[in-house]
């Protein structure tokens, strides 16, 4: 009776090994996959020309304005938030970009938090929240722009007309994003 007790513990002991073995090689694949080169491409999936859903924004500093307001320069929509680990790791990239862009009479990033305060962004930043930064206080976002999984983009051109979505995270850095976001407004 004991001998089959302990044959049979240690049975199911080694299965437990087994499949923690299982798990951390699983694991060292996926972060391995992290690492891989960027993209031979920095691929987009056009979308049918039609409006924007309107949001009502709220910047940091009580301000709230309509995304509609917008109009008359193109707009590059990215949703995130501070819970979301690619969407920490790519914000920083995607601002970068967003200012050169800008610079350059581009798209103005606008990076909408979907945290249900400020409090979660204020701590994310450090207290200093960039002003790309804004919170979507009509409540729309996840229903308009039908998200999800997150970070989302999308490139909005400057009639207000939706034009491409980059979804997932994303190396904005990469030579081929700021390619892509200007080529995806021109067709």
């Amino acid at each position: 009776m004991k001998a089959q007790r302990l044959l049979r513990t240690s049975a199911i002991a080694l299965a437990v090994a087994a499949l923690q073995g299982l798990l951390v090689l699983i694991y060292l694949h996926v972060e391995k996959g992290r690492g891989a080169p960027a993209e031979a491409t920095f691929r987009y999936e056009r979308l049918p020309s039609r409006p924007a859903p309107d949001l009502l924004l709220a910047s940091l500093d009580g301000s709230t304005r309509k995304l509609s307001e917008l109009r008359g320069r193109p707009v590059l929509l990215h949703f995130w938030a501070t819970w979301c680990p690619p969407c920490r790791d790519e914000l920083p990239s995607l601002l970068q970009l967003g200012r050169a862009l800008e610079a350059g009479a581009g798209p103005r990033v606008v990076a909408v938090s979907l945290d249900p305060s400020w409090a979660e962004a204020r701590a994310f930043f450090g207290g200093d929240v960039p002003p790309e930064i804004v919170l979507d206080t009509s409540g729309l976002s996840r229903a308009g722009y039908e998200l999800s999984t997150l970070p989302d983009s999308f490139l909005i051109a400057a009639d207000g007309a939706l034009r491409a979505r980059f979804g997932g995270a994303r190396n904005w850095q990469s030579p081929r994003a700021r390619a892509a976001v200007l080529q995806a407004l021109e067709q």
